[in-house]
């Protein structure tokens, strides 16, 4: 039942499943990269620089993830407590593969993408997610997950790049740059990939600087149990 069931569901989303347009007034083009709003028209361009986004969240991340990292099960229960639902299933795979999804963070979809999640993880009827976790297991990859955790702390945040179309754009980013499909992208689409691209840079250097800073530490404490100096 529940098979057949699943089986309708991908049938109504290949079906159904078109892309989206997304129109902006052509006299005057708006859009904001975080940093920066940018105000275009036919006769001048406006940037308003921002107020510079507080970093310091990237320590509280490291924090966290020095505590919890080694407990999987400690993470998760935190990122619950933060009001992220967390779903294990042993099919997760199988299930996610159908919208070309993987295990781990699924940011927040919409349409019918959203419905196929609802149903089978919140069982509800709803067009709208928000982020949430659907894992096999939390036997999960550390540095994989470290990065997840980053992209997932950011987007709680609400900084942008990590909304619907920014990540659905993402997501396609080389189909996209690799054909005629990136004459068809807004102003607006534009920015938005720009500000997803920007935050999953961000995310790798920090996974990158975390691994680095381990490696580093664990290299000193076993010279240090083999009597030699260490270098400060």
């Amino acid at each position: 039942m529940r098979k057949s069931f699943r089986k309708l569901l991908l049938n109504i989303y290949k079906k159904f499943s078109k892309k989206k347009k997304y129109t902006i007034d052509k006299s005057l083009l708006s859009a904001n990269d975080g940093n920066k709003s940018c105000h275009i028209n036919s006769s001048a361009t406006l940037t308003i620089e921002n107020k510079q986004v507080d970093m310091s969240y990237q320590a509280r991340i490291e924090k966290l993830l020095d505590a919890y990292i080694n407990k999987p099960e400690k993470l998760f229960e935190y990122i619950k407590g933060s009001g992220t639902k967390v779903f294990l299933n042993k099919h997760a795979a199988k299930i996610l593969s159908k919208i070309k999804e993987e295990e781990g963070l699924i940011y927040p979809k919409k349409g019918l993408k959203a419905l196929y999640l609802n149903l089978i993880f919140n069982k509800k009827f709803s067009f709208e997610t928000d982020e949430m976790f659907v894992l096999s297991s939390y036997n999960v990859n550390l540095v994989a997950m470290s990065y997840q955790f980053y992209n997932w702390y950011a987007c709680k945040m609400k900084l942008n790049g990590y909304d619907f179309v920014s990540q659905e754009k993402f997501k396609n980013v080389f189909e996209i740059c690799e054909t005629d499909k990136v004459n068809d992208l807004s102003f607006e689409e534009i920015i938005s990939l720009k500000n997803a691209i920007k935050r999953d840079i961000e995310a790798i250097d920090f996974v990158k600087q975390l691994v680095s800073q381990k490696s580093t530490a664990k290299k000193n404490l076993e010279k240090i149990k083999m009597g030699q100096t260490v270098r400060v």
